[in-house]
């Protein structure tokens, strides 16, 4: 998985590309939340270029999502395919983020996910 980031404003953006899951799920989860930790609790996360999520993937979403809450901010899903979106619903995890499909979109509608 090729993971990059940078931030904007006061929000980092993680740009994923690959499949999220039990073999790159735990350093995408370390290095974001080194981001949050260090004063930058409102991350977007760019999942356009991702064609799978395996449940080590969900788990650090989920993961990410509480810390950057306990920090004062929130995580946004971006560009999340249908079959992504689709498990997220089964497993009921579309209540837990906002969903949007770019990343201007998330930074317009931030009062929505932080």
């Amino acid at each position: 998985m090729k993971i990059e980031f940078h931030e904007k404003e006061n929000y980092t953006i993680a740009n994923l590309e690959g499949e999220l899951d039990i073999e790159s799920s735990g350093n995408f989860k370390d290095e974001a939340e080194n981001k949050i930790s260090n004063g930058c609790a409102n991350l977007i996360v760019d999942l356009s270029k991702v064609a799978y999520v395996d449940s080590s993937g969900l788990g650090s979403l989920i993961a990410l999502q509480k810390d950057a809450r306990l920090n004062g901010g929130g995580l946004a899903i971006v560009g999340a395919s249908e079959q992504i979106r689709r498990t997220m619903e089964i497993t009921q995890l579309d209540k837990l983020f906002e969903f949007y499909d770019t990343v201007e979109e998330a930074l317009n509608e931030n009062s929505n996910w932080k």
